[in-house]
């Protein structure tokens, strides 16, 4: 899951439409060369998708819509609305697109980002990495509490771009060319008295592609069997 969504995880995993022309810009109006458009008025609606290894399932449908353009401390910003209460100020800079700022419901301000965080680094060529500090988005304890990892632990996620001529098929249509950026991390946590402590997985890929955006993301969070519960959580552009 990209970067920018991870505020919107910290209470929990938030909570059609098909064209008739399967081309390779699909439904959506073209944003020209970009890799992330962010026009005014640009919206994606996804089919969200969260397994745990518990056998849990959820599906939920997520809308994000670019409501305008502003000024915040000093930067032009794009300003992109969750459906799930939560705004999030984007910058798009030479050296790349970076998410300055989170204004969640409850928040009479924007909360910025200290040091803003990284949606897209430039230069967008294979190879390309950057950091990206994130939350647990699925990993919960058995039979303690608080269950869910994501209000005492964090961690780092490494980040790069892998391809630009990826191409990626949902309900929406089929897309072409597209990015993948791959992103991987870890958490140390004491699994279970016969393993100990154990550097659980955490990765994530992106797909981006020209003149939409982000189209497919997902998360996997694998654990070994034992204290926790771990998953997968998939998103897919419909419209």
């Amino acid at each position: 899951m990209p970067g920018h969504l991870s505020r919107a995880f910290r209470g929990s995993v938030v909570t059609t439409w098909l064209c008739g022309v399967w081309s390779l810009t699909a439904c959506a109006p073209s944003g020209g060369e970009a890799w992330m458009p962010l026009d005014t008025g640009r919206q994606h609606v996804y089919a969200v998708r969260t397994e745990t290894d518990d056998g849990q399932h959820r599906e939920e449908v997520w809308t994000q819509t670019v409501t305008h353009v502003t000024e915040w401390d000093g930067r032009t910003v794009s300003v992109r609305h969750h459906s799930a209460g939560v705004e999030f100020y984007l910058a798009e800079t030479p050296q790349g697109i970076q998410r300055v700022a989170v204004r969640a419901e409850v928040d009479a301000e924007p909360q910025a980002d200290d040091p803003p965080r990284w949606v897209l680094k430039a230069p967008y060529a294979p190879g390309s990495e950057w950091t990206t500090p994130t939350v647990p988005y699925l990993l919960q304890r058995r039979n303690e509490y608080p269950r869910e990892l994501r209000h005492t632990h964090r961690l780092n996620m490494q980040w790069r771009i892998v391809t630009l001529d990826d191409e990626v098929t949902t309900v929406a249509g089929r897309f072409a060319p597209c990015l993948r950026a791959e992103g991987v991390g870890s958490l140390n946590l004491y699994t279970d008295p016969v393993n100990g402590f154990t550097d659980v997985p955490v990765t994530g890929k992106e797909w981006y592609c020209r003149g939409v955006g982000l189209v497919k993301w997902e998360r996997r969070e694998t654990v070994p069997p034992g204290f926790f519960v771990g998953g997968v959580v998939t998103a897919e552009l419909l419209r």
